[in-house]
């Protein structure tokens, strides 16, 4: 039996056979229309998988909508002005975020509870005017994007948007109050949007943010209650700081220092160029969070020596490091002035053997010659002697005088020179 017969039901398996039997070639002609109708149905359930993901694009009445705010300039995942709206979703009810561009969807996130890890207001370094509205999440629906959604919002723009709609009294002028009443319409859609910067004082001592490099690409790294965040050229970086091992410090100058953080899973993170002035905020941040400082350990010292001889990582904290160096600098100018020379323990040697037997002829003779004034020989030589060295040197002396005088003048042979005859002396 043909295999396609045997997925057939039995009455219309039992049909075919029948109509098989009486025509034998009409078997080919229902086995290929079997395999049509297979195919057909796995492409109808993959166009009805993709019109229900479609219809959650669909722009939602106004009845349907918790909160939007219109002509958001998004930087990421996509560099466009649109519409941002907090809605339910037509088909399961539940709250979905989406970015619509003149009622087309370009971004889409459902199941915002589970699915947003993470999202919070960010102050926009320079420019105070405008503030960030920064999200983190697993997916989007059809899985268009996966990179962060990172919004400009301008102040005063919102809060005129905010009055006009009548969410805000006309009179507000206060930025805080339309942050006040987004995070309470993202809490209704399932998520919170943290706000370090503008209501909690608690979290405003903890949240900072400083500007630096990773590699070649300047931006700002935001030190967060529990997360890091460095943008915001892509790709963008979130740390969790409950997963930042260690940090280190290297490349310390008398403006800037490096920052390396070392995360749990041993990925290494560097960023450079940090402005001296922000060690202070850094430092206490890490020790709060009791990440551990490496500056000064074991690898990285010989890592450092081992480059230039000098250390550059340091370890407490940056200004003794800059006190040392300094202070080495100026042991350095004060030291005496050294003879340089050989080093060949050999010539060193014989510079002390000759120290002790030299008369200094040699350098009165060299000095005579370069013209010099020679100062008058100090008796420090003699008075260095030993009391042994000058009393074996008084008995020797004694032993010559002595010997002379037993030797007689008469024993002693003299001769005359022919020359000398006439010379008017005369010998006894």
């Amino acid at each position: 039996m043909d295999p396609f017969l045997e997925k057939l039901p039995d009455d219309l398996r039992s049909k075919v056979i029948g109509i098989v039997n009486i025509v034998p070639e009409s078997l080919q002609v229902f086995e290929q229309l079997y395999l049509h109708a297979c195919e057909n149905n796995d492409q109808t359930r993959k166009m009805r998988k993709f019109d229900d993901e479609e219809s959650q694009y669909t722009v939602p009445d106004k009845n349907q909508i918790i909160f939007s705010i219109k002509d958001v300039s998004v930087l990421s995942p996509i560099r466009k002005k649109l519409n941002f709206i907090l809605h339910l979703s037509p088909q399961t009810r539940k709250p979905m975020l989406s970015l619509l561009k003149n009622g087309t969807p370009e971004l889409a996130i459902n199941d915002l509870r589970t699915n947003i890890k993470m999202a919070t207001f960010l102050p926009v370094a320079e420019k105070q005017n405008y503030v960030y509205i920064f999200i983190s999440y697993e997916n989007s629906i059809g899985d268009k994007h996966t990179e962060p959604i990172l919004m400009t919002l301008n102040k005063n723009a919102l809060l005129e948007q905010f009055r006009e709609s009548g969410l805000l009294d006309s009179s507000v002028d206060d930025f805080t109050k339309c942050v006040e009443y987004m995070r309470k319409q993202a809490i209704l859609a399932g998520f919170r949007i943290s706000d370090p910067f503008f209501s909690s004082q608690n979290a405003a001592k903890e949240s900072f943010h400083v500007e630096c490099h990773r590699g070649t690409k300047e931006g700002t790294l935001y030190f967060l209650p529990d997360h890091l965040i460095f943008g915001f050229k892509k790709p963008i970086l979130l740390f969790k700081s409950v997963d930042i091992e260690a940090i280190t410090y290297s490349s310390i100058t008398r403006l800037t220092f490096n920052v390396t953080l070392i995360c749990k899973d041993e990925q290494k993170f560097e960023f450079s160029m940090i402005d001296q002035n922000e060690f202070a905020k850094i430092d206490e941040y890490v020790k709060r969070k009791q990440v551990k400082d490496k500056s000064m350990s074991a690898e990285l010292k010989a890592k450092s020596k081992s480059k230039g001889g000098q250390q550059n990582n340091e370890g407490d904290n940056v200004p003794s490091a800059l006190e040392e160096a300094t202070q080495q600098m100026e042991n350095e100018a004060a030291a005496p002035n050294i003879r340089l020379g050989s080093d060949d323990d050999e010539e060193d040697e014989n510079f002390e053997g000759e120290s002790d037997l030299s008369d200094g002829s040699g350098v009165e003779s060299e000095a005579e010659e370069n013209g010099e004034e020679i100062e008058p020989e100090s008796n420090e030589r003699d008075d260095g002697l030993s009391d042994n060295r000058q009393s074996a040197v008084k008995n020797e002396q004694l032993e010559i005088l002595n010997s002379s005088a037993d030797i007689g003048l008469e024993d002693i042979p003299i001769e005359v020179d022919d020359d000398e005859e006439g010379s008017g002396v005369e010998y006894d």
